[in-house]
């Protein structure tokens, strides 16, 4: 079983009067699930959104069979979660066009997994190097892919904000999956784009082994002192010690 420090916290930001995004963990097996969940939709939509992800993830989690592997039961939560959504956005006139980008991580025994759908992201600092693990499913990041901009260019880009895919806008979505095997020291970023929006990867690596609950307090504030203008969103885990790891990691995108 992993020995793991935790801490989350999530903020308004500076300028909306609502928060759209939404944070949770849970136990699962012999270690814990945590996850980050950023609604998107008029009114009170994505806050609808981002809360049905995070209360159907766990609930599917618990009630799926102990034979299946950690990844198997993430995809199924998440496309639980998505069907979900969809339903409820067809069903209530208010909640159309309601969606939610959904990050969630399973450190289990001697594994790590992540599903993922979405521009929230789930970073890795180890031995002093921070790695984005996630894969932004934005226009400017397929934009980057091809060649097209710049990484520069897509932070101020006027379309960065736009998924190509999210949860509930269609009956169908693909989730990305990645394991790999945690080692002692590892220490895993979960955030928001109201966060990576604004803060530099190279700003994030001196603030994370400061502890979780001092690195989420100061990413945060770091993010409103620069004007904020999103939800801010982050979850920090410290591995402090796990069984032995060497896997390297690897990307399904299923069910699509």
């Amino acid at each position: 079983m992993p020995e793991i420090d935790f801490f989350e916290a999530s903020d308004v930001g500076c300028v909306r009067e609502i928060n759209e995004d939404a944070v949770g963990h849970w136990p699962h097996d012999d270690g814990m699930v945590f996850a980050v969940a950023d609604g998107l939709g008029g009114a009170e939509a994505g806050e609808v959104a981002s809360a049905l992800a995070l209360e159907i993830l766990p609930k599917e989690l618990a009630r799926s069979a102990r034979s299946w592997s950690v990844a198997k039961r993430l995809r199924r939560a998440f496309h639980a979660a998505n069907l979900e959504i969809y339903s409820k956005a067809i069903a209530v006139p208010e909640l159309r066009g309601m969606g939610t980008t959904l990050t969630a991580t399973a450190l289990v025994g001697a594994t790590l997994v992540t599903a993922h759908v979405g521009d929230t992201r789930l970073y890795l600092l180890r031995a002093g190097k921070l790695i984005q693990l996630t894969k932004d499913h934005t226009w400017v990041a397929e934009q980057v892919q091809y060649g097209l901009i710049s990484v520069e260019q897509a932070r101020t880009h006027p379309r960065r904000n736009v998924l190509t895919r999210c949860l509930g806008r269609e009956l169908i979505v693909g989730v990305d999956l990645l394991t790999l095997d945690p080692r002692p020291g590892d220490l895993l970023l979960h955030c928001s784009d109201g966060v990576h929006g604004l803060v530099e990867d190279g700003e994030m690596i001196p603030l994370l082994p400061e502890g979780p609950e001092a690195a989420c307090r100061e990413l945060i504030e770091l993010a409103r002192s620069r004007g904020a203008p999103d939800n801010v969103s982050v979850q920090v885990a410290a591995v402090r010690d796990c069984p032995p790891a060497a896997a390297r990691p690897r990307w399904w995108r299923l069910g699509r």
